[in-house]
């Protein structure tokens, strides 16, 4: 499937509504819009009129913002010595021209209100700038709430979509939470005091930026082990319910079309399948972690054995030896010299070594050579490495997404040890909490995962085992 077009956002949004962010003062001007939100068009604002509020309620409430707090620098084009009520008008143009807001006549009076594009996107911003750590059960629990009332009927393709979206944005969070992590060390060792540095660390590596609810994620009842759940779920939405959703998108979004339908569909279910890519993220942010933890102990024990202010107390000492007299900086010791042979430690004499008399070197019989030989070939024949179970499981998927047991043949030794790792690595799938990431199985299974089958075991030629099934696991950009 070809990827799909980026959006056009500017088609959406004023082409020059980010023109006051980017410009010298940008810091005051997005004060200034979120006070104007706040007080006028945020949700916590009284309800506007639907025609909109008067332009001299939106200038006279920017006049009264600067009358308290005037620190901006002066732009190209501003009078130098403009008045409060002058800065307030050119500020509210600025607005306007840039798409912030937009102003109406209405009558002889000019009316003044932010459009719902822009309002959504005023909330977005405030929503990200106001983030704080991920709780990833709280997402995980509400993605497989929706998945649940769709496949029961109780909810239609927009649910979906909607826990499609908690699914990539999950992901992307977990994905820039490492960045953070490591983005936020170096700032952390320009603390100037040992003090401020413990400050920094524990309020804003760990509380600002950690996972919420990071200490249960290997827990046994942590949401994150219902992900198999889940994916069974979309398994199921793409199967089972398949017509019913490409109706609902047909009907809804697509105006009849059902290409664009089939690939809404395709992209929902392909973003929920992302999950299946979590543990790797989490491990990356495991090991990050770890390394930040190492990095921010190390630096508290430099910083708690060195001693205080070392730089200033060298600077002392370089000033005090420039200005001081010739004769305060002999050296306090006695007359003589100071470094002569006489004075050195004599070389230390290591004793001789005593003569070994060297072991009598016995030849291999060929017999010997043989056993030996014989012994390292079972051992090779019973060793599974990541190589051998990729060729094992290549050979029977080839280009299809699973495979059951039962489609799968055991022509030698190492078939055999790599369908018994295969039984085993679905047998701990089981387990609460599925396969643990610290698993030695996890090393060997890479490219696919194991999903055992219900109901009683099945024969093979050599091997009485449970049933179970291989999925491969798509890779996402």
């Amino acid at each position: 499937m070809t990827p799909a077009a980026p959006p056009a956002l500017f088609r959406v949004v004023p082409p020059g509504i980010f023109g006051p962010l980017a410009s010298p003062n940008r810091q005051h001007y997005w004060l200034l819009l979120c006070r104007l939100f706040d007080e006028f068009f945020g949700p916590d604002a009284p309800l506007p009129p639907s025609t909109g509020l008067p332009r001299r309620d939106i200038t006279a409430a920017i006049e009264r913002y600067l009358l308290t707090d005037d620190p901006w620098e002066k732009e190209d084009g501003e009078a130098p010595d403009a008045g409060p009520g002058q800065r307030a008008a050119a500020i509210y143009e600025r607005f306007r021209a840039a798409g912030w807001l937009r102003q109406e006549r209405v009558g002889v009076r000019e009316m003044v209100s932010m459009s719902p594009v822009v309002s959504q996107l005023m909330s977005l911003l405030l929503e990200f700038s106001e983030r704080g750590p991920t709780f990833v059960s709280a997402r995980i629990r509400s993605i497989e709430l929706q998945l649940q009332q769709v496949v029961e009927g109780r909810a239609g393709a927009d649910a979906l979509d909607e826990a499609a979206d908690q699914s990539r944005r999950l992901l992307s969070a977990l994905a820039a939470m490492s960045l953070q992590v490591r983005d936020l060390m170096p700032e952390l060792s320009r603390a100037e005091s040992t003090a401020q540095f413990a400050r920094q660390l524990f309020e804003d590596y760990v509380s600002r930026f950690f996972i919420g609810d990071y200490a249960d994620l290997h827990a046994a009842g942590h949401p994150l082990a219902r992900r198999g759940a889940i994916l069974a779920m979309a398994r199921q939405l793409e199967t089972e319910h398949r017509a019913r959703l490409l109706a609902w998108y047909r009907e809804h979004l697509v105006a009849g079309d059902d290409a664009r339908a089939a690939a809404r569909l395709q992209r929902a279910i392909d973003r929920l399948r992302e999950l299946e890519r979590i543990d790797e993220y989490l491990a990356r942010l495991d090991e990050d972690i770890r390394q930040a933890n190492r990095r921010a102990l190390a630096f508290l024990d430099y910083r708690l054995r060195a001693p205080d202010r070392l730089d200033v107390l060298l600077r002392r000492a370089v000033a005090g030896a420039l200005a001081a007299a010739p004769e305060a900086l002999r050296l306090p010791v006695g007359p003589g010299t100071l470094a002569d042979e006489t004075r050195l430690r004599p070389p230390r004499q290591r004793a001789r070594p005593i003569p070994r008399s060297a072991n009598q070197v016995q030849a291999p019989t060929p017999e010997q050579l043989a056993r030996l030989s014989l012994l390292r070939r079972m051992k090779r024949a019973r060793l599974v490495t990541p190589e051998d179970m990729a060729a094992y499981v290549g050979r029977h998927l080839g280009q299809g997404d699973r495979i059951e047991s039962t489609g799968m043949a055991i022509d030698s030794i190492g078939d055999f040890r790599a369908y018994q790792l295969l039984v085993t690595a679905a047998l701990r799938s089981q387990r609460p909490g599925g396969l643990r990431r610290d698993d030695p199985l996890g090393r060997v299974l890479r490219g696919f995962r194991v999903e055992l089958l219900p109901g009683e075991p099945g024969d093979s030629d050599y091997l009485r085992a449970p049933r179970f099934v291989l999925h491969r696991l798509r890779k996402t950009a």
